[in-house]
């Protein structure tokens, strides 16, 4: 079972009432520049938030997961896009509905705070990592029990050969790396050709070798 694919089950849930909405594969949920109406919490499925300039040059700022929150964008304009990477579910609250219950600010801080994190982390890799420290840095998103900070240095011992559902293309891990195209296939090349991982597909990932994996994406 892939991170996207796992349901939401901490015990943050907020009380506030929200409305269940479904959404299909590679659907827009908010547009960038819109105004604030709804906030949305990830249920199952992954998002993806992107900017666009004005000469049209897009740059994808997060990739979000089920207990993420999105839509508040700067409390008024939305900031971003939001596109599914996949079929989600997500539980949505009017703005003012939302803040207006203790619960729910509890649990959406709780949730910033997890974010925050993974931010820092993100403009670290943009701003210090190499080209293939980057790419392996995205792919070991995809085993967060060893790529995060809490991580002993050994992977499971129940870990074998997984096979992990990208769901994004080559462009877009580009455009969240900010690489070109080209990069992110020569470092995905390598990392085939040192025997890392497999890629049987272009969104598919086997990653073989988490410790190396992890070394080369300056995680331990």
């Amino acid at each position: 079972m892939t991170i996207a694919e796992r349901s939401f089950t901490t015990t943050e849930r907020p009380q506030a009432r929200g409305k269940w909405r479904s959404f299909m594969l590679r659907e827009i949920v908010c547009h960038q520049d819109d105004p604030v109406t709804d906030i949305y919490r990830i249920e199952t499925g992954a998002v993806m938030l992107y900017q666009i300039l004005r000469d049209g040059r897009r740059q994808i700022v997060d990739v979000l997961y089920p207990g993420d929150y999105f839509g508040f964008g700067d409390g008024t304009i939305q900031d971003c896009f939001a596109e599914t990477l996949m079929a989600c579910d997500v539980i949505a609250w009017r703005r003012d509905d939302a803040f207006s219950t203790v619960e729910w600010c509890h649990a959406f801080t709780a949730a910033m705070q997890r974010k925050l994190g993974a931010m820092h982390d993100h403009v670290t890799l943009l701003g210090k990592k190499t080209a293939l420290e980057r790419v392996a840095s995205f792919l070991m998103r995809f085993v967060p029990e060893c790529s995060g900070r809490l991580c002993n240095g050994a992977p499971p011992a129940d870990y074998g050969r997984v096979m992990h559902d990208v769901y994004m293309s080559r462009r877009e891990i580009a455009d969240y790396l900010g690489l070109t195209l080209e990069t992110v296939s020569r470092a995905i090349s390598q990392l085939k050709r040192e025997g890392m991982i497999e890629a049987p597909r272009p969104t598919q990932i086997a990653i073989k070798e988490i410790c190396r994996m992890c070394k080369v994406a300056a995680l331990h």
